[in-house]
Protein backbone atom coordinates (compact mmCIF):
# COMPACT_ATOMS: atom_id res chain seq x y z
CA UNK A 1 0.00 0.00 0.00
CA UNK A 2 0.95 3.70 0.32
CA UNK A 3 1.91 4.15 3.30
CA UNK A 4 5.51 4.71 5.52
CA UNK A 5 5.41 2.49 8.88
CA UNK A 6 4.43 5.37 10.87
CA UNK A 7 1.65 3.71 13.16
CA UNK A 8 -2.07 4.97 12.43
CA UNK A 9 -4.46 4.57 15.10
CA UNK A 10 -7.89 3.87 13.25
CA UNK A 11 -11.13 5.22 15.20
CA UNK A 12 -14.21 3.69 13.46
CA UNK A 13 -17.13 5.47 14.05
CA UNK A 14 -20.34 3.91 15.35
CA UNK A 15 -22.30 3.52 12.53
CA UNK A 16 -19.47 2.14 10.37
CA UNK A 17 -17.53 -1.12 9.41
CA UNK A 18 -14.74 -0.99 11.23
CA UNK A 19 -11.16 -1.05 9.30
CA UNK A 20 -8.31 -3.31 10.01
CA UNK A 21 -5.97 -2.25 12.37
CA UNK A 22 -2.78 -3.03 10.71
CA UNK A 23 -3.24 -1.56 7.01
CA UNK A 24 -0.70 1.14 8.17
CA UNK A 25 2.40 -1.33 8.44
CA UNK A 26 2.33 -1.89 4.32
CA UNK A 27 5.57 -1.39 3.01
CA UNK A 28 5.85 1.85 1.32
CA UNK A 29 6.54 1.44 -2.42
CA UNK A 30 8.10 4.35 -4.83
CA UNK A 31 6.93 4.01 -8.39
CA UNK A 32 9.03 2.30 -10.43
CA UNK A 33 10.74 4.38 -13.16
CA UNK A 34 11.20 2.04 -15.76
CA UNK A 35 8.67 2.60 -17.93
CA UNK A 36 9.77 4.94 -20.86
CA UNK A 37 8.20 8.28 -21.44
CA UNK A 38 6.10 7.63 -17.74
CA UNK A 39 9.97 7.74 -16.02
CA UNK A 40 9.54 11.51 -15.71
CA UNK A 41 6.16 11.02 -14.36
CA UNK A 42 7.45 8.98 -11.73
CA UNK A 43 10.28 10.72 -10.49
CA UNK A 44 7.62 13.67 -10.08
CA UNK A 45 5.24 11.60 -8.22
CA UNK A 46 7.93 9.46 -6.27
CA UNK A 47 9.65 13.46 -5.15
CA UNK A 48 6.47 15.00 -3.96
CA UNK A 49 5.11 11.80 -1.87
CA UNK A 50 8.52 11.75 0.08
CA UNK A 51 9.25 15.63 0.55
CA UNK A 52 6.05 17.32 0.24
CA UNK A 53 4.98 19.47 3.57
CA UNK A 54 1.30 19.42 3.23
CA UNK A 55 1.25 15.34 2.78
CA UNK A 56 -1.74 14.44 5.85
CA UNK A 57 -3.03 10.63 6.67
CA UNK A 58 -5.88 11.17 8.35
CA UNK A 59 -7.64 8.32 11.00
CA UNK A 60 -10.71 8.63 9.25
CA UNK A 61 -9.12 6.89 6.08
CA UNK A 62 -6.00 5.77 6.45
CA UNK A 63 -5.52 4.61 2.85
CA UNK A 64 -5.54 7.84 1.26
CA UNK A 65 -2.69 10.49 1.32
CA UNK A 66 -3.90 14.24 1.46
CA UNK A 67 -2.03 17.24 -0.09
CA UNK A 68 -3.01 20.49 0.39
CA UNK A 69 -2.42 22.13 -3.02
CA UNK A 70 -4.50 25.03 -2.66
CA UNK A 71 -5.54 26.94 0.48
CA UNK A 72 -9.20 25.60 0.07
CA UNK A 73 -8.25 22.65 -2.71
CA UNK A 74 -7.16 19.02 -1.37
CA UNK A 75 -5.51 16.21 -4.26
CA UNK A 76 -6.71 12.54 -2.52
CA UNK A 77 -4.44 9.83 -3.44
CA UNK A 78 -4.90 6.11 -3.00
CA UNK A 79 -3.68 3.13 -4.60
CA UNK A 80 -4.83 1.85 -7.91
CA UNK A 81 -6.73 -1.42 -6.81
CA UNK A 82 -6.12 -3.25 -9.95
CA UNK A 83 -2.85 -2.60 -10.94
CA UNK A 84 0.76 -2.46 -8.76
CA UNK A 85 2.55 0.44 -8.25
CA UNK A 86 -0.01 3.07 -9.47
CA UNK A 87 -2.06 5.73 -8.18
CA UNK A 88 -4.89 7.37 -8.60
CA UNK A 89 -6.09 11.25 -7.71
CA UNK A 90 -9.31 12.40 -6.69
CA UNK A 91 -9.46 16.20 -5.42
CA UNK A 92 -11.64 18.14 -3.02
CA UNK A 93 -12.66 21.41 -3.08
CA UNK A 94 -13.83 23.60 -0.06
CA UNK A 95 -16.14 26.35 -0.93
CA UNK A 96 -18.09 28.93 1.38
CA UNK A 97 -21.28 27.01 1.85
CA UNK A 98 -20.37 23.71 0.08
CA UNK A 99 -17.97 20.97 -0.80
CA UNK A 100 -17.05 19.51 -3.95
CA UNK A 101 -15.83 15.98 -4.64
CA UNK A 102 -14.22 15.28 -7.82
CA UNK A 103 -13.80 11.05 -8.27
CA UNK A 104 -14.11 8.70 -5.57
CA UNK A 105 -11.68 6.28 -6.87
CA UNK A 106 -12.65 2.58 -6.12
CA UNK A 107 -14.29 3.40 -2.20
CA UNK A 108 -11.84 1.33 -0.18
CA UNK A 109 -11.99 3.17 3.38
CA UNK A 110 -14.60 5.90 4.95
CA UNK A 111 -13.66 8.42 2.05
CA UNK A 112 -17.12 10.02 3.12
CA UNK A 113 -15.84 10.37 6.92
CA UNK A 114 -12.71 12.05 5.71
CA UNK A 115 -14.01 14.57 3.10
CA UNK A 116 -16.32 15.80 6.31
CA UNK A 117 -13.66 15.93 8.32
CA UNK A 118 -11.13 18.43 6.21
CA UNK A 119 -14.67 20.14 4.72
CA UNK A 120 -16.06 21.06 8.54
CA UNK A 121 -18.43 18.95 7.86
CA UNK A 122 -19.92 21.25 4.95
CA UNK A 123 -22.86 19.98 2.64
CA UNK A 124 -20.99 18.03 -0.27
CA UNK A 125 -21.35 17.61 -4.40
CA UNK A 126 -19.88 14.67 -5.53
CA UNK A 127 -19.06 14.56 -9.35
CA UNK A 128 -17.52 12.41 -11.40
CA UNK A 129 -15.17 13.09 -14.64
CA UNK A 130 -15.89 9.52 -15.80
CA UNK A 131 -17.22 5.50 -15.26
CA UNK A 132 -14.65 3.44 -14.66
CA UNK A 133 -13.61 1.60 -11.41
CA UNK A 134 -10.82 4.11 -10.34
CA UNK A 135 -12.82 6.99 -10.55
CA UNK A 136 -16.45 6.21 -9.04
CA UNK A 137 -16.84 3.36 -7.14
CA UNK A 138 -16.63 4.87 -3.97
CA UNK A 139 -19.91 6.83 -5.22
CA UNK A 140 -21.81 4.42 -3.13
CA UNK A 141 -20.81 6.27 0.25
CA UNK A 142 -22.80 9.11 -0.66
CA UNK A 143 -26.56 9.06 -1.54
CA UNK A 144 -26.04 11.17 -4.86
CA UNK A 145 -23.64 12.47 -7.51
CA UNK A 146 -23.79 13.75 -10.68
CA UNK A 147 -21.65 13.93 -14.00
CA UNK A 148 -22.11 14.17 -17.87
CA UNK A 149 -25.47 13.01 -19.40
CA UNK A 150 -23.61 10.57 -21.37
CA UNK A 151 -22.64 8.68 -18.87
CA UNK A 152 -25.62 7.85 -16.83
CA UNK A 153 -26.74 4.48 -18.18
CA UNK A 154 -23.29 3.14 -17.39
CA UNK A 155 -22.95 4.66 -14.53
CA UNK A 156 -26.27 2.88 -13.29
CA UNK A 157 -25.86 -0.72 -15.03
CA UNK A 158 -22.05 -0.18 -12.73
CA UNK A 159 -24.38 -0.17 -9.49
CA UNK A 160 -23.70 -3.56 -8.17
CA UNK A 161 -22.37 -5.28 -5.29
CA UNK A 162 -20.28 -7.65 -7.45
CA UNK A 163 -18.05 -4.18 -8.96
CA UNK A 164 -15.36 -5.17 -7.04
CA UNK A 165 -15.48 -8.95 -6.91
CA UNK A 166 -12.15 -9.54 -9.92
CA UNK A 167 -10.13 -7.65 -7.42
CA UNK A 168 -10.08 -10.80 -5.43
CA UNK A 169 -9.19 -14.53 -6.58
CA UNK A 170 -10.83 -17.47 -6.10
CA UNK A 171 -10.17 -17.58 -1.97
CA UNK A 172 -11.03 -14.10 -1.46
CA UNK A 173 -7.36 -12.53 -1.66
CA UNK A 174 -7.14 -9.38 -3.40
CA UNK A 175 -4.90 -10.21 -6.68
CA UNK A 176 -2.39 -6.69 -7.39
CA UNK A 177 -2.75 -4.90 -3.96
CA UNK A 178 -2.84 -5.66 -0.30
CA UNK A 179 -5.98 -4.84 1.45
CA UNK A 180 -9.00 -7.06 2.74
CA UNK A 181 -12.88 -6.92 1.37
CA UNK A 182 -14.13 -5.53 4.96
CA UNK A 183 -11.77 -2.64 4.13
CA UNK A 184 -14.21 -1.67 1.49
CA UNK A 185 -17.70 0.00 2.50
CA UNK A 186 -20.09 -2.38 1.67
CA UNK A 187 -22.27 -1.33 -1.44
CA UNK A 188 -25.20 0.88 -0.91
CA UNK A 189 -27.44 2.05 -4.42
CA UNK A 190 -27.64 6.04 -4.83
CA UNK A 191 -28.78 8.30 -7.08
CA UNK A 192 -26.51 9.48 -10.43
CA UNK A 193 -27.39 12.62 -12.27
CA UNK A 194 -26.92 13.54 -15.64
CA UNK A 195 -26.16 17.13 -16.22
CA UNK A 196 -24.78 18.52 -19.68
CA UNK A 197 -21.66 20.29 -20.81
CA UNK A 198 -21.29 23.49 -19.58
CA UNK A 199 -23.83 23.29 -16.47
CA UNK A 200 -22.93 25.20 -13.21
CA UNK A 201 -22.27 23.64 -9.64
CA UNK A 202 -22.38 26.37 -6.92
CA UNK A 203 -20.26 26.33 -3.79
CA UNK A 204 -21.56 29.28 -2.15
CA UNK A 205 -21.50 33.14 -3.01
CA UNK A 206 -19.51 33.62 -6.31
CA UNK A 207 -17.84 30.36 -6.13
CA UNK A 208 -18.98 28.17 -9.06
CA UNK A 209 -17.56 25.50 -10.57
CA UNK A 210 -18.26 24.46 -14.38
CA UNK A 211 -18.61 20.83 -16.02
CA UNK A 212 -16.45 20.65 -19.46
CA UNK A 213 -17.41 18.24 -21.48
CA UNK A 214 -13.94 16.42 -22.48
CA UNK A 215 -14.38 12.67 -24.62
CA UNK A 216 -12.55 10.41 -26.07
CA UNK A 217 -11.34 8.52 -23.26
CA UNK A 218 -14.88 8.04 -22.68
CA UNK A 219 -17.76 9.31 -24.40
CA UNK A 220 -19.49 11.48 -21.13
CA UNK A 221 -15.89 12.03 -19.70
CA UNK A 222 -15.68 15.50 -18.21
CA UNK A 223 -13.26 17.73 -16.79
CA UNK A 224 -14.28 20.47 -14.27
CA UNK A 225 -13.96 23.83 -14.12
CA UNK A 226 -12.69 25.79 -10.99
CA UNK A 227 -12.41 29.73 -11.90
CA UNK A 228 -11.36 30.94 -8.71
CA UNK A 229 -8.59 28.41 -8.22
CA UNK A 230 -7.70 29.12 -12.34
CA UNK A 231 -7.47 25.19 -12.39
CA UNK A 232 -8.59 22.56 -15.04
CA UNK A 233 -9.52 19.26 -13.20
CA UNK A 234 -9.37 17.08 -16.01
CA UNK A 235 -9.98 13.48 -14.82
CA UNK A 236 -8.10 10.75 -17.33
CA UNK A 237 -8.14 13.28 -20.35
CA UNK A 238 -4.88 14.81 -19.72
CA UNK A 239 -2.46 13.24 -16.96
CA UNK A 240 0.84 13.36 -16.56
CA UNK A 241 0.95 9.63 -18.07
CA UNK A 242 -0.78 10.70 -21.14
CA UNK A 243 -4.61 9.77 -22.12
CA UNK A 244 -5.80 6.33 -23.49
CA UNK A 245 -8.52 6.56 -26.22
CA UNK A 246 -11.17 4.04 -25.95
CA UNK A 247 -12.96 4.08 -29.46
CA UNK A 248 -12.01 1.08 -32.02
CA UNK A 249 -10.96 -1.45 -29.43
CA UNK A 250 -12.53 -3.04 -26.49
CA UNK A 251 -10.11 -1.46 -24.64
CA UNK A 252 -10.75 -3.29 -21.67
CA UNK A 253 -10.29 -6.85 -22.75
CA UNK A 254 -6.36 -7.38 -20.59
CA UNK A 255 -5.15 -9.19 -18.19
CA UNK A 256 -6.41 -6.76 -15.08
CA UNK A 257 -10.50 -6.54 -16.40
CA UNK A 258 -10.79 -9.84 -18.07
CA UNK A 259 -13.20 -10.58 -15.13
CA UNK A 260 -14.27 -7.35 -14.43
CA UNK A 261 -17.86 -7.46 -16.52
CA UNK A 262 -19.08 -4.37 -15.07
CA UNK A 263 -15.43 -2.19 -16.61
CA UNK A 264 -16.69 -2.11 -19.67
CA UNK A 265 -19.51 0.23 -21.25
CA UNK A 266 -22.74 -0.19 -22.82
CA UNK A 267 -21.68 2.43 -25.70
CA UNK A 268 -19.88 0.74 -28.53
CA UNK A 269 -16.55 1.07 -29.23
CA UNK A 270 -17.02 2.33 -32.29
CA UNK A 271 -19.04 5.34 -30.53
CA UNK A 272 -17.44 8.92 -32.58
CA UNK A 273 -17.42 10.31 -28.79
CA UNK A 274 -14.19 7.61 -28.10
CA UNK A 275 -12.53 8.78 -31.20
CA UNK A 276 -8.84 10.94 -31.51
CA UNK A 277 -11.64 13.15 -33.50
CA UNK A 278 -13.55 14.02 -30.25
CA UNK A 279 -11.04 14.21 -27.58
CA UNK A 280 -8.99 17.08 -30.41
CA UNK A 281 -12.98 18.42 -30.63
CA UNK A 282 -13.19 18.49 -27.05
CA UNK A 283 -9.44 20.18 -26.16
CA UNK A 284 -9.94 22.84 -29.17
CA UNK A 285 -13.29 24.09 -27.13
CA UNK A 286 -10.68 24.10 -23.96
CA UNK A 287 -8.41 26.05 -25.99
CA UNK A 288 -10.64 29.13 -26.79
CA UNK A 289 -11.24 29.42 -22.97
CA UNK A 290 -7.78 29.36 -21.72
CA UNK A 291 -8.14 32.22 -20.34
CA UNK A 292 -10.36 31.17 -17.27
CA UNK A 293 -7.69 28.90 -16.02
CA UNK A 294 -3.80 28.33 -16.09
CA UNK A 295 -3.36 24.94 -14.44
CA UNK A 296 -4.92 21.27 -15.06
CA UNK A 297 -5.09 18.78 -12.25
CA UNK A 298 -5.35 14.72 -13.81
CA UNK A 299 -6.68 11.94 -12.60
CA UNK A 300 -3.61 9.91 -12.71
CA UNK A 301 0.42 11.05 -12.20
CA UNK A 302 1.44 14.46 -12.46
CA UNK A 303 -0.45 17.12 -11.44
CA UNK A 304 -0.42 20.95 -11.54
CA UNK A 305 0.46 20.67 -15.42
CA UNK A 306 0.55 24.39 -17.28
CA UNK A 307 -2.27 24.74 -19.93
CA UNK A 308 -0.15 25.98 -22.32
CA UNK A 309 0.48 21.76 -23.15
CA UNK A 310 -3.44 21.86 -24.75
CA UNK A 311 -2.61 23.50 -28.06
CA UNK A 312 0.60 20.74 -28.29
CA UNK A 313 -1.86 18.15 -27.75
CA UNK A 314 -4.35 19.15 -30.27
CA UNK A 315 -1.26 19.72 -32.87
CA UNK A 316 -0.50 16.16 -31.97
CA UNK A 317 -4.12 14.90 -32.46
CA UNK A 318 -4.17 16.94 -35.95
CA UNK A 319 -1.37 14.45 -36.86
CA UNK A 320 -2.73 11.36 -35.75
CA UNK A 321 -6.17 12.01 -38.09
CA UNK A 322 -4.06 13.05 -41.26
CA UNK A 323 -2.06 10.16 -40.50
CA UNK A 324 -3.30 7.79 -38.18
CA UNK A 325 -0.14 5.46 -39.30
CA UNK A 326 2.36 8.12 -37.45
CA UNK A 327 2.41 6.68 -34.24
CA UNK A 328 5.77 6.39 -32.29
CA UNK A 329 5.35 2.82 -30.66
CA UNK A 330 3.09 0.36 -29.84
CA UNK A 331 1.92 -0.72 -26.69
CA UNK A 332 0.01 -4.17 -27.01
CA UNK A 333 -2.55 -3.69 -30.16
CA UNK A 334 -2.79 -0.01 -29.09
CA UNK A 335 -0.99 3.15 -31.17
CA UNK A 336 1.24 5.90 -29.31
CA UNK A 337 2.18 8.69 -30.10
CA UNK A 338 4.04 10.95 -28.24
CA UNK A 339 3.33 14.12 -27.89
CA UNK A 340 6.32 16.97 -27.53
CA UNK A 341 6.74 18.52 -23.88
CA UNK A 342 4.25 15.96 -22.26
CA UNK A 343 3.39 12.32 -23.11
CA UNK A 344 1.79 10.10 -24.85
CA UNK A 345 -1.81 9.57 -26.77
CA UNK A 346 -2.75 6.20 -27.01
CA UNK A 347 -5.32 5.12 -29.32
CA UNK A 348 -6.49 2.09 -31.79
CA UNK A 349 -6.20 1.59 -35.68
CA UNK A 350 -9.87 1.99 -35.62
CA UNK A 351 -10.35 4.52 -33.36
CA UNK A 352 -9.50 7.54 -35.05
Amino acid sequence: MIFNDKKITTKPKEEVISLRSNISKQEYQRVPMNVGGEMLDAAWLNNLRENNKTKKIYDSDPFVEVYQFRENFYGFLTDLLDGDNNYVWMYLIVGPEKAMLIDTSFGLGRLKDLVDEISGGKEVIVVNTHCSCDHSYGNCQFEKAYGHVDLVDDMNWKQNPGIWDYLFDEDGKSIWVDFEREDLIPFKKYEFIGVQDGHVFQLGGDYDVELVWLPGHQPGHAGYLDKKNRILIAGDAVCGGGVGLSGGSDFFADEHHARDKFQGSNIPSEDSRRTVTAYRDGLVRVSERMDEFDYIFGGHGTNDIDKNIIPSIIETCNKIIADPDCYDYKNGDRLQKMVPGWASIGYFENGV
